[in-house]
């Protein structure tokens, strides 16, 4: 038994969990079920109507329906999710709708729901009990959370996106079609919401990430730009430096404060003798 909001529900039980896949315009018809069915949607745009009302889902909604309800998925991309189908009281307190966050927490929890169902060992009941209850948790904390505006969601899942991708060359045009608004209007919520734009924040994305592999790896420059998404060294460097002010090289340093040295040994000149201790 556990307490929320001053009321008792008995704990949810999972009942199965699995992967649904759909190609743009292969619609799920309408249908209902008794039992709760929390579906987290990983790829493409839906139109869900559920009940009365009508949602619309894209990368990171997590969407919870309540046994006997009436609901559908109209696909308008082709899309990609997980389900999981929950014996669990109509009133308990989970919202109808949430996202996740930029660390992908929910689907962590989604995706090693499906795997320890679909593919069981001999400790999986114990590892979905406690998987099932984390997913009890985040859910009623979400509940009770303020619900965010349609533009906070936008920005967020946008910034979910450049988190996944921003080393393949990602372009904001590709980014602002798979939420299904124009440029200009990503444009605006950044600006409304974050005070920049949604390309510098890209930008932010893949600096961090290089930043660390300059400061905490041997990588070669040219490996680094390769794995955050920058054109060239040059590329990097510029970006770099006009975020601290040093050039990659300088921000390389050993843990005792020294310039690490990021080349092969330099060799001493043909017919020179190599320095002597103690000169």
């Amino acid at each position: 038994m556990q307490e929320a909001t001053g009321l008792v529900h008995k704990s949810p039980r999972l009942l199965g969990a699995g992967v649904h896949t759909a190609a743009p315009g292969k619609d799920y018809p309408p249908h209902a079920h008794t039992s709760w069915e929390l579906v987290y949607y990983v790829r493409g745009r839906i139109t869900c109507p559920v009940g009365d009302e009508t949602y619309d889902a894209t990368p990171g909604t997590v969407l919870l329906t309540p046994p006997h309800t009436w609901h559908a998925e109209l696909s308008r991309t082709g899309y990609a999710n997980r389900f999981v189908q929950v014996d669990a009281a109509t009133t308990h307190p989970w919202p109808r709708l949430c996202y996740d966050d930029t660390d992908h927490t929910l689907r962590r929890v989604f995706d090693a729901l499906v795997r320890e169902s679909t593919h069981p060992t001999p400790d999986s009941d114990e590892l979905r009990t406690l998987l099932l209850s984390e997913l009890d948790l985040r859910l009623r904390r979400a509940a009770a959370t303020p619900a965010v505006t349609p533009a906070e969601q936008l920005v967020a899942q946008a910034e979910q996106l450049f988190e996944e991708r921003f080393a393949s060359g990602l372009r904001i045009s590709r980014v602002a079609d798979e939420l299904g608004i124009s440029v200009s209007g990503l444009r605006a919520a950044f600006a409304r919401l974050r005070n920049t734009s949604p390309q510098a924040a890209l930008q932010a994305v893949r600096l961090r990430h290089a930043l660390a592999h300059i400061r905490n790896s041997t990588l070669p420059l040219q490996a680094v730009a390769d794995l955050t998404g920058y054109h060239s060294v040059s590329h990097l460097t510029r970006h770099v430096r006009a975020a601290t002010g040093s050039p990659p090289g300088a921000l390389r340093t050993t843990d005792d404060g020294q310039k690490r040295r990021t080349g092969p040994p330099v060799k001493p000149a043909k017919g020179s003798r190599p320095p002597q201790a103690g000169h």
